[in-house]
């Protein structure tokens, strides 16, 4: 473990990487986006690796909804009033991933500040990380979410930019994501930040490695993540 007095940032990518909420999450969309539009949802976009921004607008654009940017703000606010509707089935039919409690914990030592990139809105990042416990340790304040941006790379960014205000500047070699997808994998690589991919997804630990992550663990639960994190992933 390393004894540099300089700080840590943790990015953790959320779906699939701590928690899996399965078909929940298709029954969230669809409530939002029948209250927002008055429709059926009949196709719903691939989520994988996706921001919330992406998926609405796919989801609209692929049932004909004109102007389907004007309707963000809107939809934002239905997809966090029917998560904390779906909050009891989130518990009941989702899960914790296997050691994202323990990671978490470990990780909350003086020095390491740790948020959330994530797809998900603040909201929506806020309710599935508490249904499971796992909200304690995270600094949602400084987060970057799938409201702010539809490109990986942006939410990284900000997510850092975020931090430098709240903690004082935070080296790139001292910043790492955590997710299951190589778009976690590409916001890393593009702001020259560490990167550990785990293959708690759709993705392939190969995938992941091939898409430039530093290091590769078969789950959170490797016994290596925290040495990885505070070690620079080598």
């Amino acid at each position: 473990m390393s004894t540099s007095t300089e700080p840590y940032l943790v990015l953790w990518d959320i779906d699939k990487t701590l928690v899996d909420i399965g078909t929940v999450s298709r029954m969230i969309y669809a409530e939002a986006f029948e209250a927002v539009t008055g429709q059926a949802l009949e196709h719903m976009p691939n989520m994988a690796g996706r921001t919330d921004h992406d998926i609405t607008l796919a989801a609209l654009r692929q049932h004909n909804v004109p102007e389907p940017e004007s309707h963000l703000p809107r939809f934002y606010d239905a997809l966090a009033a029917a998560t904390r509707a779906w909050q009891d089935e989130i518990r009941r039919k989702g899960r914790r991933l296997p050691g994202a409690l323990e990671a978490v914990s470990a990780l909350d030592l003086p020095g390491v500040v740790q948020t959330v990139v994530t797809g998900n809105i603040r909201r929506t990042a806020e309710i599935k990380l508490a249904a499971f416990g796992l909200a304690e340790h995270i600094d949602f304040a400084i987060g970057g979410y799938g409201s702010d941006d539809g490109e990986r790379p942006t939410l990284v960014r900000l997510a850092r930019q975020r931090a430098a205000r709240k903690h004082g500047e935070i080296p790139a070699r001292h910043v790492v994501v955590i997710g299951d997808t190589v778009n976690d994998i590409a916001g890393a690589r593009a702001n020259g930040v560490l990167a550990i991919g785990v293959g708690t997804g759709a993705a392939s630990l190969t995938e992941l490695q091939a898409a430039g992550a530093d290091a590769v663990l078969p789950s959170l639960a490797d016994p290596e993540l925290v040495r990885l994190v505070l070690g620079g992933a080598g």
